[in-house]
C-alpha cells in the first residue's frame, strides 16, 4: 500500500508538514500524544468536516502475539491513516495509539472534541477487549475494524460484547481496503445529518453489506458420514472422561454435560516425561519430520522433545483409562512447567482416533468429543478470522490434525513449523486441510447450557506469514453478517468437523439439554 504524500495542516495552525514526516519525527505514540491537546486549537477552516478519533489498539512491546512478534505497527498505522485521509476527504481523523490499557484515557479525553471513534485492532492483545468497551460507552458513533489475522480475537470479542451490552456499534473485517473506506465515509454523515450512534451503526451495516460478494452455490464433494445414533451418542458422552493438565486443582474431578474432567498437575506429567525412552521419542521426531512435506525453522532437538511429550501424554492417558487430553500448553511452556509443546503429539493422537486439545479448555474438549462420538472424526480447534470481501472465514491455529475423515481416512500434507510466536523451541504442524467439502463448526458454552453452530465449504488454505500456522479457508454458508455477533458469549475458539452434519449436531446438543444458536 502506498505511503502518504499529501501535506496536512498541523493542529496548532503554525506548521504545515507531511503526516508521514510528522510521525517519522516524533514516533507514532508520541505523535498521538501531541495531537490530543492541540485538537481544540485547530482553525475553524475545517470545522465543516467530521472529526473522528482513529484509535489504534497495538501492543508495541513485541510480545508473542498476532500478527507476529515485533510486527511493525507504526508502519501499518501510517498506511491506514493515508488510506482514510485520501478515501474520506470529508472527515478529519485524529490518530491515537493505545499501547496499553491505561492509554485509553487519551481516547476518552477527546470525547467532547470528536464526532465519533474508529477503533482499529492492530494486534492480539487481550486487555484491549475492555478498551473497546470503554470507548463504546462514551456514547459516540463507533466503528470497530479488524487487522486481518492480527487483532481478530480482540475485534470479535470486543465488538460482540458491545452488542450484548446494547451499545450501538458498526464493524468491518475485510482484506479489501476499499471496504473500510466505504464504511468510514459514513462518519461524514454524522456531522451533516446529526446521526445518533444507533442510526450511524444501522447506516454502516447497510453500506457494509453492499460490499459483500454474492453467496455461491455451495456445491461440495460427496462425503457420506456414518453417524452414531443420538441416544448412543448421549450415552457415550456421559461415560467419557478426559484429562485437564496444567490448570485447576490436581486430583479434583468435574462433570461437563455428564463427561468427567480430571485435573492433573504439571508435576505429575513431568514424572511421566522423565521416564520416557529418549530413543523412542527421537524416532517419533524422525517419523514426523519424514512424513512432513517440509520442516521450516523448527529444530530437530525440539521436535524430538515433542516426541517425548507425546509418549508422556500416552502414558498419562493410559493411567487414567482415557484417550482424551487437553493441556495448558502456552502457559505451561512459558512458565517452565512443560518441557516442550504438545502440538505434534496432539496431531498424532487425533490422527489415531483419540483426542488432544490445546489450551486446557473443557468447552473445546466437550465440543470435539461430541463431533468424534457422532461422526468418528476428530475436530479441528481454531481461532477464526472473518473476511467479508470474499465471504470467508479463516480457521487458524497452531495445532491441527492431518486425517479429517477419521483414523482410516487419507492424510493430507503438512509442514512442521515454529508456532505463531516464532519461538525456535516450539514445533507444530501446518496442515493443508482438504478443500471442496462441507464443514460444520460449533462450540459449547457449558455454563450457559448453549451451543453455537455454523457451516462453511472448505475452499483452500492460506499460507500467510501472520496469525497461527494452519489456516483453513471456508466460504460461509448462510449470512456472514450474523457471524460477527456471538463471540463474547461463546469465546473465540470454534471446533470444525468435516461433513454436512449440522442437523445431527443440533439434535445431539438438544438431547444434552443445550440451547442451539445458529450464528450464520
Amino acid at each position: 500500500m502506498c505511503q502518504c504524500c499529501s501535506a496536512t495542516a498541523c493542529f496548532d495552525c503554525s506548521l504545515s508538514l507531511r503526516r508521514r514526516d510528522f510521525i517519522k519525527h516524533y514516533g507514532t505514540a508520541a505523535a498521538a500524544g501531541l495531537l490530543v491537546p492541540r485538537l481544540a486549537m485547530a482553525g475553524e477552516a475545517h470545522r465543516e468536516r467530521a472529526r473522528v478519533a482513529l484509535v489504534f489498539l497495538a501492543d508495541a512491546s513485541g510480545k508473542e502475539s498476532w500478527p507476529y512478534p515485533n510486527f511493525d505497527s507504526d508502519n501499518r498505522h501510517r498506511e491506514i491513516i493515508n488510506l482514510l485521509d485520501k478515501g474520506c476527504p470529508q472527515t478529519k481523523f485524529v490518530p491515537i495509539v493505545v499501547g496499553k490499557p491505561d492509554d485509553v484515557e487519551k481516547a476518552n479525553a477527546l470525547k467532547d472534541e470528536v464526532d465519533g471513534y474508529l477503533v482499529y485492532t492492530t494486534t492480539l492483545t487481550w486487555p484491549f477487549t475492555d478498551t473497546i468497551v470503554q470507548v463504546g460507552k462514551l456514547g459516540k458513533p463507533i466503528l470497530v475494524v479488524d487487522e486481518f489475522l492480527g487483532g481478530s480475537g480482540v475485534f470479535l470479542i470486543g465488538y460482540s460484547r458491545l452488542r450484548r451490552l446494547g451499545i450501538p456499534v458498526a464493524a468491518v473485517s475485510s482484506t479489501q481496503p476499499s471496504d473500510l473506506v466505504t464504511v468510514a465515509r459514513v462518519f461524514a454523515e454524522v456531522k451533516k445529518q446529526n446521526l445518533t450512534p444507533e442510526s450511524f451503526a444501522k447506516r454502516c451495516e447497510v453500506v457494509y453489506r453492499h460490499t459483500f460478494v454474492p453467496i455461491s452455490q455451495m456445491k461440495c464433494m460427496e462425503d457420506k458420514v456414518p453417524l452414531t445414533d443420538i441416544g448412543e451418542c448421549v450415552k457415550r458422552l456421559k461415560e467419557s472422561r478426559f484429562l485437564i493438565v496444567g490448570t485447576g486443582q490436581p486430583g479434583e474431578e468435574e462433570h461437563f454435560l455428564g463427561a468427567k474432567g480430571i485435573y492433573v498437575g504439571f508435576d505429575e506429567f513431568q514424572t511421566f516425561y522423565d521416564k520416557m525412552d529418549r530413543d523412542e521419542a527421537s524416532e517419533w521426531g524422525r517419523r514426523w519430520s519424514t512424513e512432513a512435506e517440509k520442516v521450516i525453522d523448527a529444530k530437530p532437538e525440539w521436535i524430538n522433545k515433542a516426541g517425548a511429550v507425546y509418549l508422556a501424554m500416552l502414558a498419562l492417558m493410559k493411567k487414567y483409562s482415557t484417550d482424551s487430553i487437553t493441556m495448558n500448553c502456552l502457559g505451561g511452556f512459558a512458565g517452565g512447567q512443560l518441557p516442550a509443546y504438545p502440538c505434534l503429539g496432539f496431531m498424532q493422537i487425533l490422527n489415531d482416533g483419540g483426542q488432544g486439545v490445546c489450551e486446557a479448555k473443557p468447552d473445546d474438549s466437550i465440543s470435539t468429543l461430541m463431533g468424534r462420538i457422532l461422526t468418528g472424526r476428530a475436530g479441528y480447534v481454531s481461532d477464526p478470522a472473518l473476511d467479508t470481501s470474499k465471504y470467508q472465514v479463516v480457521y487458524a491455529h497452531c495445532m491441527a490434525l492431518t486425517r479429517v475423515f477419521g483414523p482410516k481416512g487419507p492424510a493430507n500434507r503438512y509442514h512442521i513449523r515454529t508456532l505463531h510466536n516464532r519461538d525456535p523451541r516450539g514445533c507444530c504442524a501446518q496442515s493443508f486441510l482438504p478443500e471442496g467439502y462441507m464443514t460444520t463448526t460449533f462450540r459449547t458454552n457449558i455454563k450457559k447450557k448453549k451451543m453455537v453452530i455454523h457451516q462453511a465449504k472448505a475452499v483452500g488454505n492460506l499460507d500467510a506469514d501472520r496469525g497461527c500456522r494452519t489456516q483453513l479457508v471456508g466460504e460461509v454458508r448462510g449470512d456472514i453478517g450474523k457471524l460477527f455477533n456471538q463471540w463474547d458469549l461463546f469465546g473465540w475458539h470454534r471446533v470444525t468437523v468435516y461433513g454436512d452434519v449440522k442437523e445431527p449436531i443440533i439434535e445431539f446438543a438438544k438431547a444434552l439439554g443445550l440451547e442451539v444458536v445458529e450464528e450464520a
